[in-house]
């Protein structure tokens, strides 16, 4: 078996998006998205007699000696795409792209799996990543915290619906919502609004993209963004302008878009990764009745990526 590593203009695209399914971190448009802020989608292919037997996407940032790779950024876990013919030999083939990986001299590499399907390589530490998962597929399912249910009821009260995204409507007001988030957190967003333009783009043409907010007195209170990936609806990202925060928005958007998914035979809410020592963001996801979830990021570093 060889391992080769292909870029967009020579992958083998419609044989991804097929092994993909309803995996949208697998499929191509969730590789392309990452070049609106300079990454450069990369497919990992593993080939035996003129026959690809797996596939593991995932995006490159960097040059030269500063290169690093993830399969997939910012929490959006990847996977390695087998064939159905490969049954019993799957992690032989995940240490076979692991090997490969590390000689192609990345000076970092982060290696998501939440499917359980990466043997221990005794060069990669592991980083514990946290979601939690809520089961939505019980009828007239409600979060058990009282005061979150209370929250709920009163923005339906204040007659907040849900509304779709459109970006010629909704993309000025959102990228004031991003910037009242960076102000907030005195940080600056990993996303610009090129990279929101394509993902809009695409929100036209993919069901599994889920981008709503609300709206108040004809102004942008909250926005968004859920992706479908297998049988789990993930909470991905969420803006809001803390001035509309009277009427809950923040807490009637995941309810609404969990009862549509339900609906639609969804079986979990994915509440999303949470970062380290966040207890504040633990406290919110457990009103939701989610179980945590607990998975293996492999982590590869270099000498110089150690020291940067």
């Amino acid at each position: 078996m060889n391992v080769n590593r292909c870029e967009l203009s020579d992958a083998p695209l419609d044989l991804i998006d097929r092994l993909a399914g309803n995996y949208f971190f697998g499929s191509t448009d969730f590789a392309r998205l990452w070049q609106a802020i300079g990454g450069k989608p990369v497919f990992w292919l593993v080939e035996e007699a003129g026959r690809v037997l797996a596939i593991l996407p995932g995006v490159e940032f960097g040059i030269g000696i500063f290169r690093r790779f993830q399969s997939m950024p910012d929490g959006c876990y990847g996977q390695v795409l087998f064939d159905s013919t490969v049954a019993n030999d799957r992690l032989a083939v995940t240490k076979l792209i692991l090997t490969r990986i590390l000689s192609e001299g990345y000076m970092k590499v982060f290696l998501n799996d939440y499917h359980n399907m990466i043997s221990k390589e005794p060069r990669f530490g592991i980083e514990k990543c946290l979601t939690h998962l809520v089961d939505i597929s019980t009828p007239n399912w409600q979060p058990p915290d009282s005061k979150l249910r209370q929250q709920i009821h009163k923005a339906e009260n204040e007659g907040v619906t849900l509304q779709s995204f459109h970006a010629a409507k909704h993309l000025d007001q959102f990228m004031n919502l991003v910037k009242l988030h960076e102000r907030r957190r005195a940080t600056q967003s990993n996303y610009t609004r090129p990279f929101f333009e394509l993902l809009a783009e695409l929100t036209n043409q993919d069901s599994r993209i889920r981008w709503v907010g609300c709206e108040v007195d004809g102004k942008l209170a909250e926005s968004s963004i859920f992706f479908r990936e297998g049988n789990s609806i993930i909470h991905w990202q969420m803006f809001y302008d803390e001035t509309f925060s009277h009427f809950q928005p923040t807490k009637f958007v995941p309810f609404a878009v969990a009862k549509q998914a339900a609906a639609n035979g969804i079986k979990y809410l994915n509440l999303g990764a949470s970062p380290p020592d966040a207890e504040g963001a633990e406290l919110y996801k457990s009103k939701w009745g989610g179980t945590p979830y607990s998975y293996n990021c492999f982590v590869y570093k270099n000498l110089l990526g150690r020291l940067l």
